[in-house]
């Protein structure tokens, strides 16, 4: 079969051949004595429209689902295949055989949306994740699966997810849905109290600019770091915001506390109020990016 990109020009061919036979047929069915040749032109060129005709609708179809499945994934790198075939083999779990072949990695959900559409009763998501390879940097990809019914509501943005990775290809991808974590172990909601280090574990990637600092009156922790009030301006995963909070900062870092300085950090999924500063990550991180 010819390939996905070849269908167009194919087709147009095709349909042109089909179209001089069938011209020359109607030419010689004009003629008296009506030449033999005229029948048979007439005959190969409707043969060979109609099917030159389907060629051609399907290659612009397939065309624009492609260039549409592109614009959707933005700078993401892509998943699987494009166009109409690959989003048919993607809504159909084209790439679980990597559950048996791929290399394990680990995955971190940035953001996912539903796209109305179910396969096997099951409803189809696109994820932009943040996978991690040993031995390599951290990617982002976009990635369309179904999700398990009763995994439905327990995956979240920040939800770690252990995925399987074609070695040839990293962009393509497969999440092993039996190490999901269930309902019962869905991440602590909003107002639950939870430490920065589980903040840091599961939360999404963002920047925080400092605002302004704050006394504790000498409040410390147990290993006597300082705890310092901070003014922070968030930017991730959502539009700037801002949040008023406490937080230990190990005596080293104490030099970075000044006013317009941008620190990585991470957001719990479950309530953006709630940040860590990513103290081990590392000390640059650039200009905080308006999105």
């Amino acid at each position: 079969m010819a390939q996905k990109g070849k269908l167009l020009p194919l087709g147009v061919a095709v349909v042109g051949s089909g179209l001089v036979l069938l011209g020359a047929g109607v030419m010689g069915m004009t003629m008296w004595p009506m030449p033999g040749w005229a029948g048979v032109a007439f005959s190969v060129g409707m043969t060979l429209t109609v099917p030159g005709a389907f060629l051609v609708v399907f290659g612009l179809i397939n065309r624009s689902m492609g260039t549409a499945m592109s614009s959707m994934d933005g700078a993401l790198r892509p998943a699987g295949s494009g166009g109409v075939l690959g989003l048919i083999k993607d809504l159909a779990g084209g790439n679980r055989d990597l559950l048996l072949n791929g290399s394990p990695a680990s995955a971190v959900v940035l953001s996912m949306r539903d796209t109305g559409v179910t396969v096997n009763d099951l409803p189809v998501a696109v994820f932009e994740l943040e996978v991690h390879r040993p031995g390599s940097e951290p990617y982002r990809v976009a990635h369309r699966e179904p999700i398990p019914r009763l995994l439905v509501g327990a995956v979240l943005p920040g939800s770690p997810l252990a995925v399987r990775v074609d070695p040839n290809d990293p962009g393509r991808l497969a999440v092993d849905w039996s190490q999901a974590a269930g309902p019962a172990a869905r991440p602590p909601v909003a107002g639950q109290r939870v430490s920065a280090a589980d903040i840091l574990a599961r939360g999404v990637p963002a920047t925080v600019t400092i605002l302004g600092t704050f006394s504790m009156n000498g409040t410390t922790t147990d290993d006597g770091d300082p705890v310092v009030g901070f003014d922070l301006r968030v930017t991730g995963p959502y539009r700037p915001y801002e949040v008023r909070l406490a937080h230990r900062v190990p005596r080293p870092h104490l030099t970075r506390l000044v006013p317009g300085n941008v620190l990585p950090a991470k957001i719990a999924p479950e309530d953006p109020q709630k940040v860590a500063i990513d103290w081990e990550a590392d000390s640059f991180v650039g200009e905080p990016q308006t999105l």
